[in-house]
């Protein structure tokens, strides 16, 4: 190829967007002459490698690596002399990929530059990757080495690799340098586009572009490093992902890297822009203040006070801050018994699921349908969490699955089982070296002792639940020795010590006659049944100030509740509503039982002519609730709060006239979602 043709391509290579008066100027040719030469120069490569636009012409990256490939490559060097921006990112690339330390020579060769010029520039460099906390050595044996926090020098990398790749004749640089194996980049490129497939994700273009090189870089340092590192992205579960097996798939012939780089490469591919904001978010105080609200809104929907909040805020805090990191990087929780819990427990992932909008506000998406899922599991077990009682057998609970599985199942069955001290959810391995002393197992995966085993499943439905209180029941009947040794221990002191052994035989006599006599029944409880008399209909007007009035006055009339509870209710009610609104237009004024409950109660009050709050939202139904001291009315009440969220229901109720109707709509939410009530019921019992 022609010397004005060779030096026209190098002009266009490290500009962009020449003006053709430019390239008149610089090679002193005539408009024609530029036109024609670039005209030959495109013939040449039978394609438009050079593109005319107007009075403009330019060469897209791949043009450029095009033409370097077969011109410059085997017969010289592209570039002549590098600005400091170029210099500061060739430094940091070779200090983190080299396996061996770096001269001052060596540094001056690859920026073509003098070494007093290098040695400024390594006095600027160590000045400024002090403050990423980052040191670089120098000693005139070696040479200088970069020391740090692996996790920031991998970010530093990173960094470095995307400016030089967004810089002129960035990708020509870096095999100029021979820092880049192009039949490896081309591979890393096939294989992302495997895994956009098989994950559903899709890459940008610069993404697609960009991510070939930097996997490509992390690589050679991991390769590199000849010591264990690890960073705190291992706390977010990343691991328990759909995306990270296939992305770690990705590299199966890497076989030196570790589980860190894998993390490290899954960030990359997924969200590496985002690696250093999402830790900021999730350390920060915005998750804590959102998890006070998410707690409130839960307290809010089901017109109760959780217990030991502060224990609950903190479990809750445990899962949401690696949730929202993986929501704001794009992973995806894998809960293999989401659409198992979906089954029977639709209506708690309903309120849960209003509840969790302070944590969408900070990730500006919506949470994934699994991370909803193991949030309900940590509430529902702290809802239903059972009482301190006097426990007179001890068991144990095994478990494969993840903590928040293990921790449901565990207080489901405290909660069936009250004289039963359950000392924990273990693995398997774990019990068998702790060696605990227990009279049950319950256990999820079959395991070979002696003492009574019972297998159940993750999640308990309700024939489970029936079937496994007359088996463990049963196990009690046989097993006495527990029961009087607990007896025994309450009356030893009020017996003469001659007659101890006497009456431990006659008390396990008794139990054992006893035993053989009792008839097995069900403790379940029924759920709370409208009568027309729980409901109201109101056709006329009322100003905003009668509501707790009106939809208090049958409760009252009831005798359910007290006048201090009503007056109570209105002082609450009217200084927090927008806390009291469980779905759109529906409120629930109440207050704590103490102030004046005789009886748990419901009164469903429908306005055919809604009332306006203070700030102008309609009011359409009002749910004036006494609520139980033990929490009965929390199964009812998350069966409403799913009931007015269905609009098409909401319709209905709006529309109706018939009070008998509107009774049958609130009592006639039974199959698959009763399944939530039966176990919360036999929990509360």
């Amino acid at each position: 190829m022609g010397g004005d043709k060779t030096r026209i391509i190098k002009h266009l290579i490290l500009k962009d967007n020449v003006q053709i008066q430019e390239l008149m100027i610089e090679f002193q040719l005539t408009k024609l002459e530029v036109r024609e030469t670039i005209n030959n120069i495109n013939d040449s490569f039978n394609k438009d490698v050079i593109i005319s636009s107007g009075q403009a012409v330019y060469m897209t990256e791949a043009a450029k690596m095009l033409c370097y490939k077969k011109i410059f490559r085997e017969k010289g060097k592209l570039f002549s002399h590098h600005e400091f921006e170029t210099r500061y990112n060739l430094i940091i690339i070779v200090l983190a990929v080299e396996k061996k330390y770096l001269s001052l020579l060596e540094l001056a060769e690859i920026c073509l530059v003098s070494k007093n010029t290098i040695l400024n520039d390594m006095k600027l460099i160590k000045q400024d990757l002090e403050q990423k906390e980052i040191d670089v050595d120098y000693s005139r044996k070696h040479g200088y080495v970069m020391k740090g926090s692996e996790f920031a020098i991998r970010n530093l990398l990173v960094t470095a690799v995307k400016d030089v790749l967004r810089s002129l004749a960035g990708r020509i640089l870096l095999e100029e340098k021979n820092l880049v194996d192009s039949s490896k980049i081309f591979r890393l490129r096939k294989r992302l586009e495997r895994v956009e497939s098989r994950i559903g994700i899709t890459l940008t273009d610069e993404q697609l572009d960009e991510l070939p090189y930097i996997i490509h870089f992390v690589i050679k340092r991991a390769k590199k490093l000849d010591t264990k590192w690890s960073f705190k992205i291992e706390k977010y579960d990343i691991k328990n992902t759909v995306e990270f097996p296939e992305i770690q798939q990705m590299f199966w012939d890497y076989d030196f890297l570790t589980q860190s780089d894998l993390l490290y490469l899954s960030l990359q591919v997924l969200a590496s822009n985002m690696v250093e904001s999402a830790l900021a978010i999730t350390d920060g105080d915005e998750v804590s203040e959102a998890t006070d609200k998410f707690i409130d809104n839960i307290e809010a929907n089901l017109a109760m006070h959780m217990h030991r909040r502060n224990e609950l805020k903190n479990k809750v805090l445990l899962h949401m801050r690696p949730a929202i990191y993986r929501s704001l990087l794009g992973f995806q929780i894998n809960n293999p018994l989401t659409q198992e819990f979906l089954d029977q427990y639709h209506e708690i992932y309903c309120v849960v699921k209003k509840s969790v909008k302070p944590f969408q506000d900070i990730i500006h998406r919506e949470l994934s349908t699994e991370e909803i899922v193991y949030l309900c599991m940590i509430v529902l077990s702290w809802i239903y969490e059972a009482e301190e009682t006097e426990t007179i057998f001890k068991a144990v609970v095994l478990c494969q699955s993840g903590t928040s599985i293990s921790k449901l199942l565990l207080v489901t069955l405290q909660s069936m089982f009250p004289e039963i001290d359950f000392i924990g959810a273990y693995s398997v391995r774990q019990f068998e070296q702790d060696g605990e002393e227990v009279d049950f197992i319950f256990t999820t995966v079959p395991i070979n002792d002696k003492r009574a085993t019972f297998i159940v499943p993750p999640i308990l439905d309700s024939q489970t639940r029936i079937d496994l209180r007359n088996r463990v029941q049963g196990e009690m009947r046989n097993n006495s020795d527990p029961l009087v040794r607990s007896l025994m221990k309450v009356i030893k002191p009020y017996i003469p010590s001659q007659y101890i052994d006497v009456v431990s035989r006659k008390v396990c006599c008794l139990l054992a006659k006893q035993n053989a006599s009792k008839v097995q029944t069900d403790n379940g409880s029924d759920q709370f049944k409208f009568s027309i008399d729980n409901i109201s209909i109101i056709k006329e007007s009322i100003d905003w100030k009668e509501l707790v009035d009106i939809s208090m006055l049958p409760l009252f009339r009831r005798k359910s509740i007290t006048q201090h509870y009503v007056n109570k209710t209105k002082k609450v009610f009217y200084s927090n509503y927008n806390r009291m609104l469980i779905a759109e237009n529906v409120y629930l004024p109440h207050v704590a039982a103490k102030f004046g409950v005789k009886k748990m109660d419901f009164q469903i009050v429908v306005l055919k002519k809604p009332a306006f709050t203070p700030n102008g939202e309609k009011v359409k139904i009002v749910v004036a609730l006494a609520p139980s001291v033990e929490n009965d009315h929390v199964p009812t009440l998350i069966k409403l709060n799913n009931l007015f969220m269905d609009k098409n229901i909401m319709c209905q109720m709006m529309k109706e006239e018939n009070i008998f109707t509107i009774q049958s709509i609130l009592n006639s939410l039974g199959g698959a979602e009763d399944e939530f009530c039966k176990f919360v019921s036999e929990g509360i019992n």
